[in-house]
């Protein structure tokens, strides 16, 4: 396209940005483009997707050490004591490189560890037992930025920071996006985070008649220090849409300094993040019959969310902003100065930093920021009583004939990176964002350009922990020769599912109105939202549900040269949210139902086959040519899936959303250049929401086999040598990547991706 001045609104002579004009900070920005350039593999200078491909060194170092002790004290008492220390170094590359990201920032990941378990069994009588075990482990989790790419000073970046805080890491790059092209990713992803687990557990049997009955207390804390790998380095979006000073090109206004929206942090805080759970269980294992027995339980969990010790973590809790003292925005997304409260709906955990914490915080004060009150839950949410009951029964109806079947209640507590990242707000740290300045003078024209806060996530006060109940009906018969087969009805429900949707949305109505007005005429979509002074606010809830049907087939031969097993499962998985972190969309938002249908993790058909012969030739030849030539073992394995289930989108005025279905098949006989019907879809209409549903393409399945040969040659009565040789995919067939779904791509249906070919692996084991 015309590459314009917003200066004066005048084409480039040319077409062509004078060097006088590029700023320095955009020529160092280009810079890591081109050091990256010079260190893919392999490139092709065109504008295209997927164009390049990086593989880079990838040293891994791992040991481990394992040490047991037991020690029958009496007859009726037994201790035991485990130690395992376990490290690893990995040098990570990101990977090879097909995508939207650049590998800029290979990263040092090492993790030592070490852990402790003692136990005590004491039999008290001839139908009781009881078993204490203590167990405590320790992981020092670090991930560094290596070599010198991912420094500032590497590529010439220049502009002034807004804040001047070193994190674990400092002098690192911004984070860079470009639209409608790759990224580039700074190092503020660096991580510092030792760990502590410690489990206390007592569980009593006791065997009564035909009743076998179990209870049990558990007690754990965990100890996690990390810090919050905030933005602290500053991230850059270059972006024509809604930037009056935009060229017009995203990588014009890259190399002019033009952004669209620059966000810094002022701090990579840290968190002392702890956790206490509260276990108990009573079972009862009831014989009924010689040939009926039936397994009652209840297991109930008093669990508390990770807080901080320091009490740190903020939230944004929509109960608590207050219209009235709602900040007022201009039109192009900046805010009003002196009017409203810039953290309105701001709350932070518990009642205040506890006095042996005041020098492990500092806390941003006066004006807005003595506005957040204190006052929600310490770790953001409410601890819950939960109580998880199951009941399950085997029945033999002969000696080779057994029914089974079973039914549970399951909880599970939502992972702490959920909550790691709310120490990333105020009165914690400052992060300011500011949109349409150049990157050169940024620390000059921020005074006036105050923007709304950032995208913050959020944790609904009032969430639930999710729980899912499994079930299962199945018929299990011994065929004699070795033989076995099962066929099993295996299903669940889930409810109250985590998900991520945005709740500070504008609507969509109001996208549209405003995407229609003349580009002179609209406003930013900041102005539109209904929380003030915010962009996005991504709030964690748990509303979702998902519902999983399945028919398990199982066949098995394990007796005598030839072994195999063979597995098939015909099964659907449906939901409303595939991940806690799903998040809606601007023709959804609001509607969990419009998000419905197959899961991202859904494959309706999965064939698994394993094989092993032992060779008999030469087995019992002996000498040395059975010790050379005999005893070697032949395995195989066999894994076939159908496809992951994909949703067609496409570009609007607001954005890329549902693309409009216009009927017709959708499957094809295609190949990679045509893997679906791409005239069954159309962009969406820019008045409403587009009819293709969710999970309406299928993509390519999977298919492959792999082929392992090894002996074991003996030395003496301790030396074990095993030769071992490997061959994946040995047909070498052709697994393609999943199709690109955007309906105005030039790439619209068709598959730039594969799964490796057909690679041998040589290795030799030695036990001692």
């Amino acid at each position: 396209g015309v590459l314009r001045d917003a200066a004066t609104g005048q084409p480039f002579p040319g077409n062509v940005i004078p060097q006088n004009r590029i700023s320095p900070n955009g020529r160092a920005f280009a810079n890591i483009y081109r050091a990256l350039q010079g260190r893919a593999a392999q490139w092709s200078d065109t504008p295209t997707v997927n164009n390049a491909t990086f593989q880079e060194f990838n040293p891994f170092k791992h040991r481990e050490d394992i040490v047991r002790l037991d020690w029958q004290a009496t007859g009726t008492q037994r201790f035991y004591g485990r130690y395992i220390h376990d490290q690893y170094t990995l040098i990570d590359p990101l990977g090879t490189f097909s995508g939207t990201t650049l590998p800029t920032v290979p990263t040092d990941r090492s993790r030592p560890g070490t852990s402790y378990q003692i136990g005590h069994t004491y039999v008290a009588s001839t139908n009781l037992i009881n078993e204490v075990k203590i167990g405590a482990s320790w992981n020092g989790q670090r991930i560094r930025p290596v070599g010198d790419l991912w420094l500032r000073d590497t590529h010439g970046i220049t502009f002034q920071e807004l804040f001047d805080t070193p994190g674990f890491v400092a002098g690192g790059i911004p984070n860079v996006a470009v639209t409608g092209f790759s990224s580039i990713r700074g190092p503020d992803f660096a991580l510092l985070s030792p760990t502590t687990d410690i489990t206390v557990q007592d569980t009593l049997t006791w065997v009564r008649g035909r009743h076998s009955l179990r209870s049990g207390v558990a007690i754990s804390r965990n100890r996690k220090d990390q810090n919050g790998r905030g933005n602290y380095f500053g991230s850059l979006a270059f972006n024509p849409s809604g930037n009056p000073r935009s060229s017009g090109n995203a990588v014009a206004d890259m190399l002019l300094g033009n952004f669209r929206t620059y966000g810094e942090a002022s701090a990579d805080p840290v968190g002392f993040f702890r956790f206490t759970t509260y276990q108990a269980f009573v079972s009862d294992t009831w014989r009924i019959r010689d040939n009926l027995s039936v397994e009652v339980g209840l297991r109930y969990e008093y669990t508390t969310p990770t807080y901080t010790q320091q009490n740190n973590l903020v939230n944004f809790d929509p109960s608590r902003y207050d219209p009235s003292q709602a900040v007022q925005l201009r039109t192009n997304g900046l805010l009003v100065p002196g009017i409203g409260n810039r953290f309105n709906g701001l709350v932070m955990g518990g009642d205040g930093v506890p006095q042996d914490q005041q020098g492990r915080v500092s806390l941003l004060t006066g004006g807005d920021y003595d506005r957040i009150p204190y006052g929600a839950p310490r770790g953001l949410y409410e601890a819950q009583h939960l109580f998880m009951p199951r009941l399950s029964f085997s029945y033999s109806i002969n000696p080779t004939t057994v029914v089974r079947g079973g039914v549970g209640l399951f909880y599970d507590k939502p992972e702490g990176n959920l909550v790691y990242s709310q120490m990333n707000l105020a009165p914690v740290l400052e992060s300011l964002v500011y949109e349409n300045f150049n990157i050169d003078t940024l620390a000059d024209a921020t005074a006036g350009a105050a923007g709304a806060m950032g995208g913050i996530n959020a944790i609904d006060p009032n969430l639930t922990l999710p729980h899912q109940t499994n079930y299962s009906l199945g018929v299990q018969r011994e065929l004699g020769g070795g033989y076995f087969v099962e066929a099993s009805y295996v299903g669940n429900t889930g409810r109250d599912l985590l998900r991520l949707p945005d709740i500070n949305r504008a609507s969509f109505d109001d996208l549209r109105a405003n995407a229609a007005l003349p580009a002179a005429q609209r406003v930013s979509e900041n102005y539109l939202r209904p929380y003030k002074g915010y962009s996005s606010i991504r709030l964690r809830v748990s509303d979702a549900s998902s519902q999983y049907h399945s028919m398990q087939l199982y066949g098995a031969k394990r007796r005598g040269d030839l072994q195999f097993t063979v597995s098939y499962t015909l099964g659907r998985a449906m939901t409303d949210a595939s991940g806690n972190a799903d998040n809606d969309t601007a023709d959804g938002a609001g509607d969990l139902r419009f998000f419905y249908g197959p899961a991202t993790f859904d494959r309706r058909h999965a064939l698994v086959n394993t094989l092993t012969y032992r060779l008999p030739w030469l087995r019992d030849r002996g000498g040395v040519l059975e010790a050379v030539a005999g005893g070697w073992e032949a395995s195989s394995k066999f894994r076939f899936q159908s496809g992951q289930y994909l949703t067609a989108t496409g570009n609007s005025s607001i954005g890329n959303r549902r693309a409009e279905y216009l009927g017709g098949e959708i499957d094809v006989d295609g190949d990679e250049n045509g893997w679906f019907n791409r005239d069954a879809f159309a962009n969406p209409p820019e008045d409403r929401r587009g009819t293709a549903t969710v999970g309406q393409i299928e993509g390519p399945g999977f298919k492959q086999l792999d082929l392992s040969f090894r002996k074991n040659f003996r030395f003496g009565k301790r030396y074990n040598l095993t030769p071992i040789v490997d061959v994946f995919n040995v047909f070498n067939t052709v697994n393609f990547g999943n199709p690109n779904v955007v309906r105005d791509n030039a790439a619209f249906a068709t598959i730039s991706t594969a799964q490796p070919p057909r690679q041998f692996q040589l290795g030799v084991r030695f036990d001692f």
